[in-house]
């Protein structure tokens, strides 16, 4: 009988001691860079001048080094250019890479990063990650059916649980069968279609069309509602460089137009823009908070 009254008792005092108060993770900071590297040696790019692979690969080190970048989305990047990036990145850091393709009546084949007598590695998106990469994925997006192909990519930091996307949109007149035919419209739907399934996301980088409030932009109508965020509890992501409502930002290219973006579901620590003498393009960094 005592065993059973000690037994009673027990049981008693653990239905009444209070259950502990769940105590809420600590956010962890995220620093995501985009840059299109312009690392093509193809005469036709347009990259010839803005220096060697070396002296490219150590904008991004120098970012990771000063910045704390955790992840990079780089856009025209040669294969074997990221391969000696990975390497110098070191153990810990994964990546993802899709070539960018030709099609010529739909025929695709991938496109190379040098002319056709000199360099034959793939030129591509890469997304690179520091603590673990996941599930890297190419998604279709609308491309012309003759004219050049950009992936669309994400893979998830697995640290932080976020998916990260690289973006980069075709330019005007990219069918040189249609020159008047546009298909950022349709992919930037299809982008926030896909990017609103995430719970965490941060995508970005080129393009290719200025911001919906530019003074004078004739494209702004590409960008589909819901997409850029218009100010705080408005729909849509707020963009890294965007202050308030109004949609704009810093130039992001030489030629003075922004068409680089990092926009992400989570809260924005900070934004930092940063020129290059090794690209066209400037190098674009957001911190954000995860919880």
């Amino acid at each position: 009988m005592k065993t059973l009254t000690r037994l009673l008792g027990a049981l008693l005092l653990v239905v009444a001691t209070p259950a502990m108060a769940a105590v809420a993770a600590e956010p962890k900071n995220l620093q995501v860079m985009s840059w299109n590297m312009c690392g093509s040696q193809r005469s036709t790019w347009g990259c010839a001048g803005t220096g060697t692979p070396q002296q490219k690969i150590d904008v991004v080190m120098y970012h990771v080094q000063h910045n704390f970048v955790h992840a990079a989305l780089l856009q025209e990047v040669c294969e074997n250019d990221l391969t000696l990036l990975m390497g110098q990145l070191g153990v810990g850091w994964s990546r993802s890479f899709f070539p960018y393709q030709w099609s010529q009546d739909g025929v695709r084949s991938n496109s190379r990063c040098g002319n056709d007598n000199g360099r034959s590695d793939r030129i591509g998106t890469a997304i690179v990650i520091k603590a673990g990469m996941s599930s890297a994925q190419l998604y279709p997006t609308t491309q012309p059916w003759t004219g050049q192909n950009r992936p669309f990519q994400c893979a998830t930091a697995t640290y932080w649980n976020v998916r990260l996307c690289n973006v980069h949109l075709s330019t005007q007149a990219s069918n040189p069968d249609h020159p008047d035919w546009e298909y950022g419209d349709d992919q930037l739907a299809e982008i926030r279609s896909i990017t609103s399934a995430f719970p965490r996301v941060v995508f970005g980088g080129d393009f290719n069309v200025t911001p919906p409030d530019s003074p004078g932009n004739a494209r702004a109508w590409l960008w589909p509602a819901g997409l850029y965020s218009t100010g705080a509890g408005t729909a849509g992501y707020q963009e890294c460089d965007q202050e308030g409502a109004t949609r704009t930002g810093r130039p992001t290219h030489d030629g003075g137009w922004k068409i680089d973006y990092v926009f992400s579901s989570e809260p924005r620590r900070w934004c930092a823009l940063g020129n290059s003498a090794y690209s066209d393009h400037h190098v674009l960094v957001e911190s954000v908070s995860v919880a």
